[in-house]
């Protein structure tokens, strides 16, 4: 595959690629600039804006901690909020939102047009309730159900905007600090991370060694790299290879092998479908490819960064393409889906 001459083509100054395959990182790629105009080549240990991948991560810190027997997938979420509660309606009379509800996008909630933007500089730093309550301008309404739980699915900022506020009123922690110490540090991840609004770096990782944001026509964005107010649903910055890592040890929890993170159950829960619908699984979304092979993936696109994972769970292969670039296109009709299938297809690029 002509990459460089692609990257023209969609205007992509980098993008960093890895394909894992029996366990087993196979290879790394790399390709371009981080940052356009300079010469800061993207490397193996780039780090570039996971965006919306972040969900993966916290439903993994939540099937964890159900593992543990600290929640539970099914209870009532009301139970476990102190700060702030689900408003009751005749839509949660009829079913209590739970757990897998919100891991699922399948809690009862539509996010607001325009909710769930940047951060921008200057404005005071919002915590998961303000959100919550509806009291910024990221998500201007408070959030309630709007039809009854399990009968739909709609992809949900705000329930995972209610994820971490349980986990803070339940254990006292934010989702960087629960993520540090149940996924990446079991894992050895060295350069994964939630970028938390208003810190310049995390742990000597400086923001010179992460990708710059960039426009579809190549321009570096005016946020440089944007810092999202929801950091469990878009905070994450990572390599392919960090998360790889992660996506292997999921596989292996699923195969019934020795996985980190998630027991043999945990991980056969996260790959199967829940609810009302049969792509939806915890955290990750699921589907066949054009062969009927199945496979999971979870996704991200913000501004001026776009990536994606795709995995084969039964097979244990997988590849994850991570670009600084905003293409103004779905990740299957940018640069990012032309990779995976072309990687899928040949194994190589």
């Amino acid at each position: 595959m002509n990459v460089a001459e692609r990257m023209r083509h969609f205007n992509v100054p980098g993008v960093s690629v890895c394909y894992f395959d029996e366990f087993e990182i196979q290879w790394v790629k790399c390709f371009g600039t981080l940052e356009a105009g300079t010469d800061k080549a993207v490397t193996e240990d780039s780090i570039f804006h996971a965006c919306s991948i972040s969900k993966m991560i916290t439903s993994l810190c939540v099937l964890r901690l159900v593992r543990n027997g600290d929640l539970d997938l099914y209870k009532d979420v009301n139970e476990y909020l102190v700060s702030w509660k689900i408003p009751d309606n005749g839509f949660t009379k009829e079913r209590k939102i739970t757990l897998a509800h919100l891991l699922s996008h399948q809690a009862g909630f539509y996010d607001c047009d325009g909710s769930f933007a940047p951060y921008k500089k200057g404005e005071g730093i919002p915590k998961p309730i303000d959100i919550l309550m509806g009291t910024t301008r990221y998500n201007p309404e408070e959030v309630k159900a709007v039809y009854v739980p399990g009968t739909d699915c709609n992809y949900s900022d705000a329930g995972y905007c209610v994820i971490a506020q349980i986990l803070e009123d339940v254990f006292g922690e934010s989702i960087p600090q629960i993520a540090e110490r149940l996924v990446f540090e079991p894992l050895g991840l060295s350069r994964t991370f939630f970028w938390e609004i208003g810190k310049d770096k995390h742990e000597g990782i400086n923001a010179s060694e992460c990708a710059a944001g960039h426009d579809k026509n190549g321009e570096i964005v005016e946020e440089i790299r944007a810092c999202y107010p929801n950091t469990e649903g878009a905070a994450l910055w990572t390599t392919p290879s960090d998360l790889a890592l992660i996506t292997i040890d999921i596989i292996k929890s699923y195969q019934g092998s020795s996985g980190n993170i998630l027991s043999h159950d945990m991980g056969k829960l996260m790959l199967t479908p829940f609810g009302c619908d049969e792509n939806a699984g915890m955290g990750v979304f699921l589907e066949n490819d054009s062969y009927g092979s199945p496979y999971f993936f979870s996704q991200g696109w913000g501004v001026g960064m776009q990536c994606k994972l795709r995995a084969y769970y039964k097979n244990k292969n997988g590849v994850i393409v991570m670009t600084n670039s905003e293409p103004g296109m779905e990740q299957d009709e940018s640069l990012v889906g032309e990779i995976i299938e072309y990687v899928c297809k040949n194994h190589v690029i």
